[in-house]
């Protein structure tokens, strides 16, 4: 039986949710329901959609000029076992580097992650970890607010972490199948008004962060 994955949405290029060019795969399901969230549409674990792992694999590896692959959410940590899956599968062909965030905390999943959380946490390259809060909205890179953290798990991107304090990469648009969506991490407020801006013209608007 193959393995499949509950994603919320994915994307072929993505330029502002790690280093480089990057695969980005949106998880479908999360039980934090952290205030402030800007992706409630991926909290419900019936939503999204299935699409197997070796899918998935086929289409990061035939996308162009991708340096890795980034896994958000959702809450990625909840599907961990079939994320090991896809990281083994697709460095079997290439040296694509992994990058997650997770509302989990790098500590509580070393030490008492499920074995599968293990592993996942074991094959990244960059980690960041713990809840959005919004009382501690900051705009920095890779993260919604100051208590998230960056780990660098492997040697990969050591070199970026002096650019910590710098912000937020910013927001990428796609239009796709009619819909317009976001990547990134976005100000607070945005949604709000990007919904609300659109609205003015009859576009159609599926949002997508971290």
């Amino acid at each position: 039986m193959k393995t499949v994955i509950r994603a919320a949405r994915y994307s072929l290029a993505c330029s502002v949710l790690g280093p480089g060019l990057r695969g980005v795969l949106w998880v479908q399901g999360c039980r934090r329901h952290c205030p402030g969230c800007v992706a409630p549409e991926m909290q419900p674990f019936e939503g999204g959609f299935e699409i197997s792992v070796d899918e998935l694999a086929d289409l990061f590896l035939n996308a162009s000029n991708l340096e890795g692959i980034t896994f958000s959410g959702g809450e990625p940590m909840e599907q961990a076992e079939a994320l090991a899956e896809l990281i083994l599968k697709t460095r079997e062909k290439k040296d694509f580097s992994f990058f997650c965030f997770t509302g989990f905390l790098l500590e509580d999943l070393i030490q008492s992650g499920t074995p599968a959380q293990k592993q996942l946490v074991s094959l990244l390259d960059v980690l960041v970890d713990g809840p959005f809060v919004e009382e501690e909205y900051a705009n920095l890179l890779w993260r919604g607010s100051a208590n998230q953290r960056v780990h660098f798990l492997s040697d990969r991107y050591k070199d970026w972490a002096d650019r910590l304090s710098e912000p937020s990469q910013g927001l990428e648009l796609e239009f796709d199948s009619g819909m317009l969506k976001w990547m990134g991490i976005p100000p607070l407020g945005f949604r709000e008004k990007f919904a609300s801006k659109m609205a003015e013209f009859d576009i159609i608007i599926e949002k997508r962060s971290l």
